[in-house]
C-alpha cells in the first residue's frame, strides 16, 4: 500500500526551495517533461494548488543542479509542510511554534512518549501563559508534527530562526489579517529605534504590542539590562514562546519599576474598529505614571486622520491628558497584509520641567510620501524626542520633520493631526520678542550690499498658517494643471517653458520653448502663467519658483497655484515658495501643506524687500561669478607659460617709507 510523502510543497514553495522566482518553476515542469529526467509529477491538488513531494523535488533540484540553492536537500523543510498541516490554520501554527519552543528546554524531544511530552510543557510551563496548552492539544491529534518540527529547525538553523520563519510562513497564508498582519523591516527599526531613545537606567520595557517579530526584535536591541514585562491581561503566549526562545527573561509584572516605557500595537485583531483601536491607547495612557513613557503604533486612520465625531470625542479625551508628545504619519506599504494602509507613531510621557497644560507643545510631522530610511528615521525619533525635553533644549534642537502644535489646539482640531505639519525655517525657533534685534543686525551686516528695509518694532497679529487645500476653499488661491505638452512641438523659439525639472535649477528655465501659435492652436484652454505665479511640483521632492514676468508654459506634471488679487488672505508668493520646498512629496500631499501668511499692509513692503535681496543676491552672483573667470584664466596663463606674472610686492616695499 501505498503513503502520502511526509512532507509536501507547492510551486511557490519550489521557487523559495530553488531560489527563483516563482515563474521559473513552472516552467521547470513543462521544459523537462519529456527528457530522461523530468521534474517530479505532482501528487495531490489543495485548493487549486498542485502539491509535490518535497525530497523528490529537492533532490531534483540538486541533481540536475537547477536553482541557486545547492543545499535545497536539507532545507526542504523550511519551504514545505506536512500534509495534514496549514499554515493557514491559526491553532495548528501555535502546536508548531509549541513544539518548537519545547525543543529548546528538553534535552531529546523526539525521544519522549507521548504523556512525557506532556509532563516537559508541565515542567516547563506550569502557569500555562506560554505552551502547555498548545503541547496538550496536540498530542490530543496523535503528535503527528513533531518530526517536521525537528527537520523545521534543521532547515533554518535555529530554533529561533525557525519560529520567525513559522511567523512569516503563516502571515502569507493568513492575508485577512489586515492591518493586524506582520509589519515590515522598516517599521520594526523605527519603533525599536522610537524606544532605544526613551530608555534608559531602571527602565522596564512593557512589550504590549501583541508582535511577535516586533517584540523579539526590541528585545534583541536592548540588551541584559532591561527588564521586559508582558501584560498578564494581553494575548501574549505567541510573544512569550518567541523571547523564550530567544533566550530573554521575562520580569514578574507585579515587581515594582522606577520607570516604564510601554510599547504598544494596534489593532491586534483584524476586528478592532477605530472605537477599539483608541480604547487600546486609552487604556495605555491611563496606566503611565508620571515618569513612564509609551510608543504607539497603528493605522492612520485612528491616529492621525479625520474621524466620525463619536471617534473624534475619544481621540481628543486620550489628547486632553496632555501626555501625547509626539505624531507622525507614515508612509503607506509598512504592513504587508495592507500594503495601502498608512500608520501612525505616537509617542507618549510627561514633558521635562515646569510646564502648564496651557504651555505644552506637541511635536508633529507627516512622512505619508518619505521613504522610511535609517537617516530619516534617526532625525524622525530626534523630533519627536525633542517634544518632551524643556523649552530650551526645544528650541535648540534642529528639526527635518516635524513642527509644533499646541496640544491645546489638537484636541480640538476636527481634521488631520498633523495638518499643520511642514518644515520649520531656523527662525521659528526663535523667541518673537528677539526677532526686531535680531533684524536690526542682520541689517547692519548687509548695509553694503543693499538698503535694509525700515522696521517698527510694535507687534501685530499676524494670520495664522493654513492649509493649500483651505485657501483654495476659501479662494485666496487657484491651483492651475500643468498642460501635457506634445514634446514634438519643443523648440529653441517661442514661449518660455517650465518644467518639473527645471525647478531644481530655475536658471534652466527658458531652454525649452514652444511656438506661441502652435501653442495656441493644440491647446486652445491652456493658460500661461502671470507675474507672482508659484509653479510647484510634488515628487520626487517638492519644490517650488516664483514666476515674477509671466507669460510662461508649465508643462505637467508641474502645476501654479495663483494668489486671488482681490482677496489674497495675506499670502505672498515667495513665502509659498519658501514653504513648498523641502516640505513633504508624494501624491496628494500638496492639500495638506501648510502656507505662513502675514498681515495685508506687510504683503507690498515684503515683496519689494525680497526683490531687492533677490537683485542684490544677482549682482553679488554675477561679480563673484566675474572673479571666478578672472582665477581661472590667471591659473591657465602661468600654466601655460603664455603670460609672465610681475611680483609687485617689491616695488610697494621699495616705494614706502623707511
Amino acid at each position: 500500500m501505498s503513503t502520502a510523502p511526509s512532507l509536501l510543497i507547492d510551486l511557490a514553495g519550489v521557487a523559495r526551495l530553488a531560489g527563483v522566482q516563482r515563474p521559473v518553476a513552472s516552467m521547470w515542469r513543462s521544459r523537462f517533461a519529456s527528457t530522461s529526467d523530468p521534474f517530479p509529477r505532482a501528487v495531490s491538488e489543495t485548493t487549486g494548488r498542485l502539491q509535490f513531494e518535497a525530497q523528490l523535488v529537492a533532490d531534483w533540484l540538486v541533481r540536475t543542479g537547477h536553482g541557486n540553492n545547492p543545499e535545497a536537500r536539507e532545507d526542504a523543510a523550511a519551504a514545505a509542510a506536512p500534509a495534514d498541516f496549514s499554515f493557514a490554520d491559526s491553532n495548528a501554527v501555535a502546536e508548531l511554534e509549541a513544539l518548537i519552543t519545547l525543543y529548546v528546554q528538553t534535552d531529546d524531544l523526539s525521544e519522549l512518549t507521548h504523556s512525557q511530552i506532556e509532563d516537559a510543557a508541565a515542567e516547563v510551563d506550569p502557569l500555562d501563559d506560554t505552551l502547555q496548552a498548545e503541547i496538550l492539544a496536540h498530542v490530543r491529534r496523535g503528535a503527528p508534527w513533531l518530526t517536521y518540527a525537528m527537520h523545521l529547525i534543521d532547515a533554518a538553523y535555529s530554533p529561533s530562526a525557525a519560529l520567525a520563519l513559522v511567523t512569516r510562513r503563516h502571515a502569507v497564508s493568513h492575508r485577512a489579517t489586515g492591518s493586524a498582519g506582520p509589519l515590515v523591516a522598516d517599521a520594526i527599526a523605527l519603533v525599536v529605534e522610537a524606544t532605544l531613545a526613551l530608555v534608559g537606567d531602571g527602565t522596564t520595557v512593557t512589550l504590549d504590542a501583541g508582535d511577535a517579530t516586533l517584540s523579539s526584535t526590541l528585545a534583541s536591541k536592548l540588551g541584559d539590562d532591561v527588564s521586559i514585562v508582558l501584560p498578564a491581561e494581553s494575548d501574549s503566549r505567541r510573544v512569550r514562546r518567541r523571547l523564550l526562545v530567544d533566550g530573554r527573561w521575562l520580569t514578574d509584572a507585579e515587581e515594582p519599576a522606577t520607570r516604564s516605557v510601554v510599547v504598544a500595537r494596534v489593532p491586534s485583531e483584524r476586528s478592532d474598529d477605530v472605537a477599539g483601536m483608541l480604547r487600546a491607547v486609552d487604556e495605555v495612557s491611563l496606566s503611565l505614571r508620571d515618569s513612564d513613557a509609551a510608543v504607539v503604533i497603528g493605522p492612520a486612520r485612528a491616529l492621525v486622520d479625520s474621524l466620525v465625531p463619536a471617534d473624534e470625542r475619544a481621540r481628543a479625551d486620550i489628547l486632553r491628558s496632555g501626555r501625547v508628545r509626539g505624531i507622525a504619519r507614515l508612509a503607506a506599504g509598512l504592513v504587508d497584509s495592507a500594503s495601502r494602509e498608512s500608520l501612525a507613531l505616537w509617542v507618549l510621557g510627561e514633558p521635562v520641567g515646569e510646564v502648564t497644560p496651557a504651555q505644552r507643545v506637541t511635536a508633529v510631522a507627516d512622512l505619508t510620501a518619505i521613504p522610511l530610511t535609517p537617516a530619516a528615521r534617526a532625525d524622525l525619533v530626534s523630533d519627536l524626542i525633542a517634544g518632551m525635553r524643556s523649552g530650551r533644549d526645544m528650541r535648540a534642537h534642529r528639526f527635518r520633520f516635524a513642527a509644533f502644535a499646541r496640544t491645546t489646539s489638537l484636541q480640538a482640531r476636527s481634521g488631520s493631526l498633523v495638518a499643520s505639519a511642514t518644515r520649520k525655517p531656523a527662525s521659528t525657533t526663535t523667541d518673537a520678542t528677539e526677532l526686531p534685534v535680531l533684524l536690526d543686525i542682520a541689517a547692519d551686516a548687509v548695509r553694503a550690499d543693499l538698503t535694509p528695509i525700515e522696521i517698527s518694532p510694535d507687534s501685530h497679529d499676524a494670520p495664522r498658517a493654513t492649509s493649500i487645500l483651505e485657501l483654495i476653499d476659501a479662494r485666496h488661491l487657484r491651483r492651475i494643471q500643468g498642460t501635457r505638452l506634445n514634446p514634438d512641438l519643443l523648440g529653441s523659439e517661442g514661449l518660455a517653458v517650465v518644467t518639473s525639472s527645471d525647478l531644481d535649477n530655475p536658471a534652466s528655465i527658458g531652454h525649452a520653448r514652444v511656438d506661441q501659435l502652435a501653442f495656441a492652436t493644440q491647446y486652445p484652454n491652456a493658460q500661461l502663467t502671470r507675474p507672482g505665479d508659484v509653479i510647484f511640483r510634488t515628487s520626487p521632492t517638492a519644490a517650488a519658483w516664483v514666476d515674477t514676468d509671466g507669460s510662461k508654459v508649465v508643462a505637467y506634471p508641474a502645476r501654479v497655484l495663483r494668489i486671488t488679487a482681490g482677496d489674497p488672505g495675506g499670502l505672498v508668493p515667495e513665502i509659498i515658495a519658501a514653504d513648498i520646498t523641502g516640505a513633504a512629496s508624494g501624491p496628494g500631499v500638496w492639500t495638506r501643506w501648510m502656507l505662513r501668511r502675514v498681515a495685508p499692509h506687510t504683503v507690498a513692503p515684503l515683496r519689494q524687500a525680497l526683490a531687492d535681496i533677490a537683485s542684490a543676491r544677482q549682482d553679488l552672483e554675477a561679480r563673484a561669478a566675474r572673479l571666478n573667470d578672472y582665477a581661472n584664466l590667471i591659473v591657465a596663463g602661468a600654466t601655460s607659460g603664455a603670460v609672465t606674472m610681475i611680483d609687485t610686492s617689491h616695488a610697494a616695499d621699495a616705494a614706502s617709507p623707511q
